[in-house]
């Protein structure tokens, strides 16, 4: 009896395992992220004229539109680049400045005004990027900055 009721449970062990060996699901695939299939060791060059449009918010102006937005991005060494922004503002001046800027290897940018204020975008293609403007103080500003490159 002891033998037929140790065959019994070792039979319902096995049977066990084989069923639920045999009704189990594979582990679902990890989908790969948009952002982490971007990722790339190659250094895009963005040097040269970049051209487009800003709208957004600027405390001394209001709510501004403007079509004439220029940044000329002169120098590139790997990843950092340097240049200068051309903008008009409500008064009907143009204003220059000088920025600092990286581009990370998943296509962020982050740039640094020579004055005050910081963007952060994305290069959207080799000749596309979108910036986002921030400023704080007496001239605050909150800016989305969309620009192509000029072609020679």
């Amino acid at each position: 009896m002891q033998k037929r009721i140790g065959l019994i449970l070792l039979f319902v062990c096995i049977a066990t395992i084989m069923i639920a060996g045999c009704t189990s699901q594979p582990a679902p695939a990890v989908p790969v992220s948009p952002q982490a299939a971007t990722i790339s060791t190659a250094i895009p060059d963005l040097t040269g004229i970049w051209t487009g449009t800003t709208v957004g918010h600027i405390k001394m102006d209001g709510f501004v539109e403007e079509n004439a937005t220029r940044y000329n991005i002169t120098t590139q060494k790997g990843r950092a680049f340097t240049g200068q922004k051309e903008y008009t503002r409500k008064d009907g001046k143009t204003y220059y400045e000088g920025f600092s800027g990286i581009v990370t290897r998943n296509n962020e940018i982050f740039m640094g005004d020579h004055g005050t204020g910081y963007i952060e975008g994305r290069l959207n293609g080799s000749d596309s990027m979108e910036l986002y403007y921030i400023d704080e103080g007496s001239d605050a500003k909150a800016l989305i900055i969309q620009l192509n490159r000029q072609k020679s």
